[in-house]
């Protein structure tokens, strides 16, 4: 099991450092049970500054039978209606309004998270003390929201690090069940714990490893002819480490084991599709000096070290172990990068 206060570290690296940024650093001498008890902690913090500066507003169309006009009488609406009956009319309007999606998000993640057994009463308490800020917020169904598509724009970037928590937690905890029951999750899910560590690892690099351009990009197939390729997968990688003369591409794996039992036997072996992923990427770069490939597993419990020279490149399979403590696992990640790299 991954610690807690180690999924803190990472979430502070993968979110770019606004945990720090934003005034978190008291969150290091914190002792949590659980990863709800942290994340809701980070919410707290986040919303406690958010209500001190102001919530964003932004203006929200509203369609109402109203006995008095304001806005657009919609007539359409109005005739099918029969409201003329209740002598009232239909009208469009808009209203310049802390109800915005970013608010209403917020919101709904507390209240659900009131329910959440995992989560300590001195959370639930503070919780419930700051929703009273929302009262001219709505609730929203979480599931109808596309995370990938909300704008985060200089007005509002004070927002960003309390959505990346909310996301979290219901796409990595909170399962909803049959007639709107919520499960909450013990751990985060392997889907959402992958792209954490995956951009985990990938800033981490970016601010510790000196001396190398740490990035993802997409890597293009080198076809011998010019033919349609949309059918052909996209390689994007996850990281690559680049200098002037060589570059490592890693992909992040977070597998519960790097290993899989042969289909001859009990003989374990590294897991094929995953070396064919990290070959295609190496052979296809376009990178004029050397290109080496990594696969980079997470364990908690043993750690592996291979190299294989293919076809004039060298292919690394490591692990990085996150049940150390987290100075080891920067170790940990520096060491391997440095010796790949050079």
């Amino acid at each position: 099991m991954i610690p807690v206060k180690n999924i803190y570290y990472m979430l502070s690296y993968a979110w770019e450092n606004t945990l720090k940024q934003d005034g978190e650093s008291s969150l290091d001498s914190e002792s949590f049970e659980n990863i709800y008890n942290l994340l809701t902690s980070i919410l707290i913090q986040g919303v406690k500054r958010l209500i001190k500066s102001g919530f964003a507003r932004g203006y929200i169309d509203y369609s109402e039978d109203m006995p008095v006009v304001r806005g657009k009488i919609n007539l359409d609406s109005t005739i099918k209606g029969q409201t003329l009956t209740r002598k009232q009319l239909v009208c469009e309007y808009d209203d310049f309004s802390e109800n915005i999606l970013l608010n209403r998000i917020i919101k709904s993640t507390m209240v659900k998270l009131l329910y959440c057994p995992e989560l300590d009463k001195k959370y639930k308490g503070q919780c419930k003390v700051l929703l009273r800020n929302f009262a001219g917020v709505e609730e929203i169904d979480i599931g109808s929201v596309s995370w990938g598509r909300l704008n985060f724009t200089r007005n509002n970037h004070k927002y960003r690090l309390i959505i990346n928590v909310c996301q979290l937690i219901h796409t990595g905890l909170i399962t909803t069940e049959e007639k709107g029951r919520y499960k909450f999750a013990t751990f985060i899910k392997d889907r959402a714990m992958a792209k954490l560590y995956e951009k985990f690892v990938l800033n981490f690099y970016k601010r510790e490893l000196t001396g190398y351009k740490a990035y993802s990009s997409v890597i293009d197939w080198q076809l011998d002819e010019l033919t349609e390729d949309i059918l052909l997968p996209i390689m994007r990688t996850d990281i690559e480490l680049e200098s002037y003369n060589h570059k490592v591409i890693i992909d992040t794996k977070y597998y519960p084991n790097a290993l899989t039992k042969s289909n001859l036997g009990e003989t374990k072996t590294l897991i094929s599709a995953n070396l064919y992923q990290i070959f295609a990427y190496v052979k296809n770069s376009k990178f004029n000096g050397q290109v080496s490939g990594m696969l980079l597993y997470p364990t908690v419990d043993y750690e592996l070290e291979q190299r294989y020279k293919m076809t004039g490149n060298e292919i690394y399979v490591n692990t990085v172990n996150l049940g150390l403590s987290f100075n080891e696992i920067k170790s940990r990640l520096l060491q391997i990068a440095k010796l790949k790299a050079n």
